[in-house]
């Protein structure tokens, strides 16, 4: 008996010895195809994590043991990456415009990835989150609902504890990074373009176009331009930042042209912008207040409105709408055109620009987002840490910035888009 006791024991060692030297790798389960998209081909070249396409097992294997070999101790490598992307409303007039240059750039990495769209409701993507977690999908990209605070971000990492998440485009502020991450979640980073880096480029556009149209752009010949901003929220945060920048950007060039600064509208106003009465940026909230503005400032009164600029280009196109009724930027070289700059790049705004009826926008730089997701998940994957993933990527493209701080935060910087 003492023999057969014994044997046991030794065996039951045996056993606990190799789970601590050996652990066993939880595979997470393959999800119904019926709610993946796989795609043929393989991964673009230029990536240096290259991720085989689904369903090769030879490939796959030979891509995780190159994967574990070049992974920091410690950090898991993901054998079967699965992206999931989450976007914050897909109706949204920006995300459109996001989607447009993530999709072929999605379709063409050879990851199996899906798409979900929490249609501005917080706790709708918290409840994707955990159903995609629950279906296997191992990599997750989040468009955040609620920037407003750190609490959305820290109800996500609290369900994808072990797994991978790259936060993009609207993250929280970063005074709110402080207590963000939880101790030793190093796959965790944060992709975006803060709302100052927008405004300063918008307002260099301005600056730039008034100095070398100063005469045509003063419509009354006084030596001030009379402008309006026009933006959703008032009261949101960004918005104040991106509108603060962007005017005294465009202030400082003028200045040091020696020119007199922009002039709002309402001298008796101390904010220098106009918001949306429901505090939400649409096409349509900017067409009602330029028509309501053009009733007061007008050719007829000797004081039209001589420059608009807004935080979106929905907005600027709905302004667009408005300022076209008044027989202003037909794009047809006869009548007035109002500078007209707006953000994001759309394909309307685009076309708009190439048409000569808007000036210009700021192109928020989406297929840079696109490169920066796509490049970031295939590190995690392989092991590294999001610190790492976005070191490599600042430092082989100008796209990009990167600097050490309390969290991993890679900057996509945008750029200037203009006829």
């Amino acid at each position: 008996m003492k023999r057969i006791s014994l044997f046991f024991s030794l065996c039951l060692s045996t056993l606990l010895l190799c789970g601590c030297v050996f652990p066993l790798q939880h595979v997470s389960p393959d999800p119904d195809p019926a709610l993946s998209l796989r795609v043929s081909g393989s991964p673009s070249d230029s990536s240096d994590f290259a991720i085989p396409s689904p369903g090769s097992a030879s490939s796959s294997d030979a891509a995780g043991a190159l994967a574990r070999q070049q992974a920091p101790a410690g950090l898991p490598v993901i054998d079967d990456p699965k992206l999931a992307v989450f976007w914050y409303a897909m109706a949204d007039a920006e995300v459109f415009a996001f989607r447009e240059q993530f999709g072929p750039l999605l379709e063409d990495s050879g990851l199996p990835f899906r798409e979900f769209d929490a249609e501005n409701d917080r706790y709708r993507q918290l409840d994707q989150i955990r159903d995609a977690l629950s279906d296997g999908w191992n990599l997750l990209a989040v468009q955040l609902v609620d920037n407003r605070t750190a609490d959305e971000v820290k109800e996500i990492l609290a369900l994808a504890a072990g797994t991978p998440v790259l936060f993009f485009d609207r993250v929280p502020d970063s005074a709110l990074f402080a207590d963000l991450l939880p101790a030793g979640r190093s796959d965790v980073g944060f992709i975006c373009t803060s709302p100052a880096e927008l405004g300063s480029v918008q307002g260099q556009m301005i600056g730039d176009y008034l100095i070398s149209h100063f005469s045509s752009a003063d419509l009354d010949q006084n030596g001030e331009i009379r402008y309006t901003f026009l933006v959703g929220d008032r009261y949101d945060p960004d918005t104040l930042t991106l509108t603060q920048l962007a005017l005294n950007a465009a202030n400082t060039v003028l200045a040091g042209e020696g020119y007199r600064l922009l002039a709002f509208l309402d001298e008796e106003d101390s904010f220098g912008f106009q918001a949306a009465p429901d505090g939400v940026g649409s096409s349509e909230a900017a067409n009602a207040l330029i028509r309501s503005d053009i009733e007061s400032y007008n050719y007829a009164n000797g004081n039209m409105i001589e420059l608009v600029a807004a935080g979106s280009d929905d907005m600027a196109l709905g302004a667009l709408t408005a300022l076209q009724a008044a027989r202003c930027n037909l794009g047809d070289g006869l009548c007035a055109t109002i500078p007209l700059f707006g953000i994001g790049a759309s394909v309307a705004a685009r076309t708009a620009v190439s048409l000569g009826q808007m000036t210009g926008t700021v192109d928020r730089n989406a297929s840079g987002y696109a490169e920066a997701v796509l490049t970031s998940v295939r590190a995690l994957a392989a092991g590294q840490t999001a610190s790492e993933a976005f070191s490599a990527l600042a430092g082989s493209s100008e796209d990009f910035s990167y600097a050490e701080g309390l969290l991993p935060v890679l900057r996509v910087l945008p750029r200037p888009f203009s006829a």
